[in-house]
């Protein structure tokens, strides 16, 4: 392997966490997606608001 000449330096990106939320909040993301389901909605209609209900998303700047 040989030597660069430039200096590898880090680049500015996103830093996406994926939180769990606290335990009820998870169980009500789930129970509203069953009941959606249950009465015939789309499931591609169902999970993305389920998903952001139990799962806290934090998106930021490096």
């Amino acid at each position: 392997m040989k030597p660069t000449k430039n200096a590898m330096v880090p680049r500015p990106g996103l830093r996406i966490d994926l939180i769990p939320r606290e335990l009820h909040l998870g169980i009500i993301g789930a129970a509203g997606a069953a009941l959606a389901l249950w009465v015939g909605a789309e499931l591609v209609a169902v999970l993305p608001p389920a998903f952001l209900v139990s799962i806290r998303v934090r998106v930021r700047r490096i």
